[in-house]
């Protein structure tokens, strides 16, 4: 270990309607050995956009970022749409990772979102109670604190990125043998009605790994319950080999 106490780094992803707020507890005490960096993606929380919506635009940008902040082999936690960036970015370069922590994140099939659910989405945009019921919907067991934070991030995201960021899921896939001797950690929330706890399940199965469900929770678990989160994330980390 390092003389300040860190050795290692580990970069959080957000998922859709978020930002790296989502990672505050994370961000204010990091595990111990460890470094937390979360970089709000292109579109989020005022980090500019341009091009086109995609995971494979997003991971290109996860790179570029990664090589500008000089990180190697870092571990990388996703949330959601982050776990399907941090799921491509591992795919183009498994070894360069230390590991891969998914959390409720996008299958690795992609995502597909009805049709009929595309003005639902749209309609967030313009309109601040359906934003709040729709983020709120992903906490069951209660909001988090900064949830008036979450929700401002979430309604200030790029315009093309509404509709932009499904379309994005549901155009990308990525192959289970491209991240294999990965170690990957792969959790989910009992209640979440998007990553559903078989999707979770079936996503580890395709990793050759087990999952871990949190009971009661959602799809926003890590910010819902960060004690449990927290202990998970740890003990995965503990496993991890020096680099």
């Amino acid at each position: 270990m390092s003389d300040g106490g860190v050795t290692r780094t580990l970069v959080a992803l957000h998922g859709n309607f978020a930002s790296s707020r989502w990672w505050v507890d994370l961000l204010a005490t990091p595990p111990a050995g460890w470094r937390v960096l979360a970089p709000d993606l292109p579109g989020f929380a005022g980090t500019p956009h341009s091009g086109p919506v995609s995971i494979r635009a997003y991971a290109d940008w996860v790179q570029d970022w990664l090589g500008g902040q000089g990180v190697t082999r870092p571990a990388l936690l996703g949330h959601s749409l982050g776990g399907a960036v941090a799921l491509e970015v591992a795919a183009r370069r498994p070894q360069a990772l230390a590991g891969l922590v998914l959390a409720a994140s996008a299958p690795l099939s992609g995502l597909v979102t009805p049709e009929e659910h595309y003005p639902v989405l749209e309609l967030l945009r313009t309109t601040p109670a359906l934003m709040e019921a729709s983020l709120g919907a992903l906490f069951p067991s209660g909001r988090p604190a900064n949830f008036a934070d979450l929700l401002t991030d979430g309604a200030s995201m790029a315009a093309t990125h509404y509709s932009g960021n499904a379309r994005a899921l549901a155009d990308w896939q990525v192959e289970a043998g491209r991240l294999a001797g990965l170690q990957t950690l792969v959790l989910g929330g009992e209640l979440d009605a998007l990553i559903t706890p078989d999707l979770v399940r079936a996503q580890a199965a395709a990793l050759g790994t087990a999952a871990t469900v949190l009971p009661g929770r959602g799809h926003g678990f890590p910010q819902e319950d960060p004690v449990a989160f927290r202990a998970l994330l740890e003990g995965f980390l503990d496993t991890l080999p020096a680099s």
